[in-house]
């Protein structure tokens, strides 16, 4: 029996635990919390659940030594030390985040280990890089280029659980969200660079229909203009867009959030405050200054209008103690937020995929527009799908690996198709399904 490392236990790893376990593999799952882990491993007896200080080197590199596999689901930041543990016990590794320069700096070192350190092989990043490649290839295949490429991803509660003034729920860690807010990003439009600043993020937003899912606001994710290598795009493509999918509202409340420092992650003492005494310190608002009306204020916007209102709705503006002796407020934020926003028990999320091509086939001399979509909604009671489609495909690859049916080497990313082919079309066999469409223009 092969033996696999799923290093975390959030709250996506539960599908490809299952995956795992029901294809025969021996799985170790470890949390910081071990009570995360045993309940991912529901008693299963080729499962062993256990608690991993990612501290303890130690215990991680005899852990690592001991496995054919690991599959690290923890926070990106961590993926590198794994990495570096792989390497000395010669391991393969499977992650589900984005691949950092830290990462990309181990790529001629696992190919001299002949090993394959895959990233990026989730939701986003993972199946929009497939889904898009497969489309990529095609048009290159019948002799087209790509002219303009617009990709789009969210994960969001279903229509019926959306019942707060942000229109979200958390699927993943709010960590990881609200800090994504954070970044700047840049694109390729009409063959011109668009640099956006990280405090202008949420200004730079439009709207998009998403068909069978609806309408949303729609912003830029990261750097697209890497997009163009990794994609093989080559020198004609004039439009490279890729954004992430909010319900309308979000981004307006998490500009303002910004600008009265909310999304700063320096922390700050608060011991025996409550969130009132830490949000009147942030705003700098005086000791009988009507809060709401100070974050206006500074949020230069009416006292009834959505950002101010959803401060109060959070109840960051009341009376409930802090809880720690310091914190940052991005932290505290998401702490607010995971209480008030988080799917009740029997509620769906949704997940939406949205890709735009425009290629044109030069020996013909027309072009077409090319859509692919993914739909996919969590199912009552049981796996969301976030959770689905972030750790299934990381599944598939892990056995893909494991029975020797990915030759490439090194740093990938799943945008060749002895990766993206077997994946998504394994996926499409778990009801998870990009429907190409093709209109000649």
């Amino acid at each position: 029996m092969k033996k696999i490392l799923v290093l975390g236990a959030g709250m996506v790893a539960g599908p490809l635990v299952r995956y795992l376990l029901n294809h025969g593999y021996g799985l170790t799952v470890t949390s910081l919390v071990l009570e995360d882990a045993v309940k991912l491993v529901d008693g299963h007896p080729d499962g062993r659940p256990m608690t991993l200080d990612l501290s303890d080197e130690a215990t991680l590199g005899g852990l690592v030594a001991d496995h054919d596999l690991i599959i690290s689901l923890v926070p990106y930041t961590f993926h590198p030390l794994v990495a570096r543990h792989c390497l000395e016990h010669g391991r393969n590794l499977v992650t589900a985040s984005y691949v950092s320069p830290e990462m990309e700096a181990l790529d001629q070192a696992a190919k001299e280990q002949d090993l394959v350190f895959l990233n990026e092989i989730g939701l986003d990043p993972g199946i929009d890089h497939m889904s898009a490649m497969r489309i990529i290839d095609d048009v290159q295949a019948r002799g087209g280029e790509i002219h303009h490429f617009r990709s789009y991803c969210g994960g969001l509660p279903a229509p019926e659980a959306v019942d707060n003034p942000f229109g979200y729920k958390f699927s993943w860690a709010p960590r990881g969200v609200l800090m994504a807010s954070r970044n700047g990003a840049r694109y390729w439009r009409d063959s011109h660079v668009v640099e956006v600043e990280p405090t202008r993020l949420f200004r730079d937003m439009h709207l998009l229909q998403v068909p069978g899912a609806g309408d949303f606001e729609a912003y830029p994710n990261r750097d697209s203009l890497a997009y163009r290598d990794i994609y093989r795009l080559g020198e004609n493509v004039r439009t490279i867009f890729r954004g992430t999918l909010r319900n309308i509202g979000w981004c307006d409340t998490l500009y303002h959030y910004g600008q009265i420092g909310l999304l700063d992650d320096a922390p700050r003492d608060c011991a025996g405050q409550t969130r009132a005494d830490y949000m009147r310190g942030l705003l700098g608002a005086g000791p009988d200054e009507n809060l709401k009306t100070a974050a206006a204020a500074k949020m230069g916007l009416p006292v009834d209008s959505l950002p101010p209102g959803n401060l109060a709705w959070l109840g960051l503006l009341g009376n409930h103690p802090v809880g720690h002796d310091s914190v940052s407020p991005l932290d505290l934020l998401g702490d607010v937020m995971l209480e008030k926003l988080i799917l009740a028990d029997g509620e769906r999320d949704l997940v939406a995929l949205f890709h735009e091509f425009k290629a044109y086939f030069p020996a013909e001399d027309r072009s077409e527009r090319i859509t692919s979509t993914l739909v996919d909604y969590g199912v009552p009671h049981g796996d969301s799908a976030m959770s689905r489609t972030v750790s299934l495909p990381a599944a598939i690859a892990a056995r893909l690996i494991l029975d020797g049916k990915i030759t490439a080497r090194g740093v990938l990313r799943p945008v060749v198709p002895e990766i993206y082919n077997p994946v998504l079309d394994e996926l499409a066999d778990l009801d998870i399904v990009c429907k190409d469409e093709s209109t000649s223009l």
